[in-house]
């Protein structure tokens, strides 16, 4: 099946399923198999607006495609999918495993206070992949959480909600030790944590409206100098750069999945001037947003 460029991303719920606002905490985890094999193995491109996805595949492989990246992969693999991100699976018959998906709410509540699994939530736009590490390495055995997760979140017994919290906060801890992520310990760090996190979820609202600096920064309660500390400080990029990046990663994914005009692009994106918006994404790019569409087409569903 050829991919529908003539509309905008799907945005899905669950995949296939009609998007609406996700259930408060909710929590869903199913077999890749039976789904994937619904579609025959395909997954085209979509999108979760309110919810992350965790995947652990224990069987086969196949191939992804994370906004502009396109890369194989085979078992044991663990990818963390942050709600928003455009992906897409071509996955080889019978592949296996266990996918997760979170809202923000649930989410949020599990890393409260943890400034640990925190920085993982503030890389929002990052996809983590790669073979989970042993367990020995990590005195952690994902796989198994990924299964104790969907056998609490299919049943019914007491207690259940409790224990899908607690392994969820583990599973965080295994993908923050896997990928060796600086711990924030110190109050200070801490709080240019949560500052920034609090800024990644006012740009993602407000992404459309191509505010400046100084506006996420008032609606903060911050000057725009606090603001600068805490996205260097957390990501090492001033917060210009955090905006213009995520402009960039939004206007990639409208010209590789959508046929949109360029001129609709830029004044979804909250540029007044499509002219404009080709030199920002030139200077960014190194090419045209034209030619950017041209070179990045999926040629396919397995794309």
């Amino acid at each position: 099946m050829q991919p529908d460029h003539t509309r905008a991303i799907p945005v899905f719920r669950l995949y296939g399923e009609v998007a609406e606002a996700a259930a408060p905490n909710f929590v869903h985890a199913e077999r890749i198999g039976p789904s994937a094999r619904l579609h025959d193995w395909e997954i085209a491109a979509h999108r979760h607006d309110h919810l992350t996805q965790a995947l652990m595949v224990t069987e086969g492989g196949g191939q992804v495609r994370i906004d502009a990246g396109n890369d194989r992969f085979r078992a044991p693999w663990l990818l963390w999918i942050p709600a928003g991100t455009v992906h897409a699976f071509s996955f080889r018959p019978e592949t296996e495993g266990v996918v997760l998906s979170l809202s923000d709410d649930f989410l949020g509540s599990v890393i409260t206070h943890d400034h640990e699994a925190a920085r993982l939530d503030a890389t929002a736009a990052a996809v983590f992949s790669g073979p989970p590490g042993a367990p020995d390495e990590i005195d952690m055995n994902v796989v198994s959480l990924f299964e104790g997760l969907r056998r609490e979140v299919g049943g019914a017994q007491p207690g259940s909600f409790s224990a899908v919290a607690a392994l969820v906060k583990l599973l965080l801890v295994g993908v923050v030790r896997t990928h060796a992520l600086r711990a924030f310990t110190e109050p200070a760090a801490a709080a240019r944590a949560g500052l920034y996190r609090r800024f990644r979820r006012l740009l993602e609202a407000n992404l459309r409206q191509n505010w400046p600096v100084a506006r996420f920064a008032a609606d903060l309660g911050v000057s725009p100098d606090r603001l600068h500390a805490a996205c260097t400080q957390v990501v090492g990029k001033p917060p210009q750069s955090v905006l213009h990046e995520r402009q960039m990663l939004e206007a990639q994914r409208a010209l590789i999945y959508t046929a949109l005009p360029i001129s609709k692009i830029a004044f979804d994106l909250g540029f007044n001037d499509p002219a404009y918006f080709s030199r920002f994404f030139a200077q960014r790019a190194g090419i045209s947003p034209a030619a950017y569409r041209k070179r990045n087409r999926p040629a396919g569903p397995s794309a």
